[in-house]
């Protein structure tokens, strides 16, 4: 009931405080309207994301029925790089960049074919073009260099030393064999006599020592301790057969340019006529087993010549004896490229001896000094190869020898 008050007859109505109840029933009706509010707002939520869900069945739907379809997303080459190289982009990615790449050619189509010309796909062959991202591998396989075959040992007269007390082998030898005469019935028999010579084998030394670091033995990927040996080896076998055909004798085996023999001086262009001095010029009861040997390129200048006939000098089918080597007057001719070109010899080797007091040797040690340098403090192994060989011609009428060939 609303309060007033009578001034001169009028009612003037008095405001008054809301009564606690009033104000609690105003309250429950905001609230009630507020969630109200809030459902609404979840209902329209719920309404957006029932319509999102139904677009995604319909996608799906869509996408599920196109699963067992196969596009076929063909290249389509582009352009030709300078170094000859295709360049080729798949039929979508064409698509794709259709738009963008007319307007860029629009703008400067000189520029833009510059541009690609220079454009290279990148690659393991060039360095910078992506060369440098891919590691190094080390195979474990080293190629090895081949060198000329030792051609005096395997037909030499090998003698072995290793038993012997003495370093030194005398060998004794005919110089000048008896003659004899025919005389008549009760005639008086003449004397004759003979003489006799020595050679002597006199073992050098030949050797090397390799070093090499531990960690090389154990981080190398194949032996390194098998392959420095090999190469030790192979290098006493190739200096070998070099003294033994131009050896001075002097801390080294004498080899069989530093003897005289019979010879024939070509005057600097070997003919066939020389050829025929050589041969009918060694005794005949060398010639059998006797060989030629001379430098490669002497054997290349003899290929070349013909006799009368326009045939070859130099038989290239080799011989029944001695198949693939070429052969002058039926005999082997022998490649050994350390002696001059300017000399042919022709003769047997069997009279060229060959003595071995101590054979190849390879040997490794981890605790010896080497150059002034202790193995074992430098965590070193160091690989040596040593023997000791002598070798002398014996007899030399066993050998004919051509100068002055001509051959440079």
């Amino acid at each position: 009931m609303k309060k007033y008050i009578l001034v001169n007859g009028k009612k003037h109505y008095i405001k008054t405080e809301k009564s606690e109840k009033d104000v609690v029933a105003k309250k429950k009706v905001e609230k009630k309207d507020e969630v109200s509010e809030v459902a609404k707002n979840i209902a329209e939520k719920l309404a957006e994301l029932q319509k999102v869900s139904k677009v995604d069945e319909v996608k799906k739907a869509k996408i599920a029925s196109i699963e067992n379809i196969k596009l076929v997303d063909r290249k389509v080459k582009m352009f030709t790089t300078s170094k000859g190289n295709d360049i080729s982009l798949k039929q979508s990615q064409v698509d794709g960049l259709s738009g963008w790449f007319k307007a860029f050619i629009a703008q400067d189509k000189a520029g833009v074919m510059n541009y690609f010309q220079k454009w290279e796909p990148l690659n393991e062959t060039t360095a910078a073009e992506g060369g440098n991202l891919v590691p190094t591998l080390l195979y474990n396989v080293i190629v090895d260099f081949k060198e000329d075959e030792a051609i005096i040992m395997p037909r030499a007269n090998v003698i072995d030393m290793t038993g012997m007390k003495t370093n030194e082998l005398d060998i004794s030898g005919i110089a000048t064999k008896p003659r004899v005469q025919w005389v008549a019935e009760q005639g008086v028999k003449s004397t004759s006599s003979m003489t006799f010579s020595q050679q002597s084998l006199t073992p050098y030394t030949v050797a090397a020592i390799i070093p090499l670091t531990n960690q090389l033995v154990q981080d190398s990927p194949f032996n390194i301790v098998s392959l420095v040996s090999k190469a030790l080896a192979d290098a006493v076998t190739k200096e070998e057969d070099r003294v033994f055909v131009v050896g001075t004798g002097t801390a080294q085996p004498t080899g069989i340019d530093a003897y005289t023999f019979s010879s024939t001086a070509c005057g600097g262009a070997v003919s066939l006529d020389h050829i025929q001095d050589a041969y009918f010029g060694l005794p005949q009861a060398y010639r059998s087993k006797a060989v030629w040997i001379m430098n490669g390129r002497t054997i290349a200048d003899l290929a070349k010549l013909k006799d009368s006939n326009n045939r070859p000098l130099l038989l290239e089918e080799g011989i029944v004896t001695d198949p693939g080597f070429p052969a002058l007057k039926r005999r082997p001719v022998l490649e050994q490229n350390d002696m001059s070109s300017d000399k042919i010899f022709f003769g047997d080797l069997n009279y060229y001896w060959i003595g071995k007091k101590q054979p190849m040797n390879i040997s490794i040690a981890k605790e010896a000094t080497v150059a002034g340098y202790n193995l074992w403090e430098r965590n070193m192994t160091a690989i040596r190869v040593e023997e000791r060989i002598d070798g002398e011609v014996v007899n030399t009428k066993a050998f004919y020898e051509l100068t002055g060939t001509g051959v440079s």
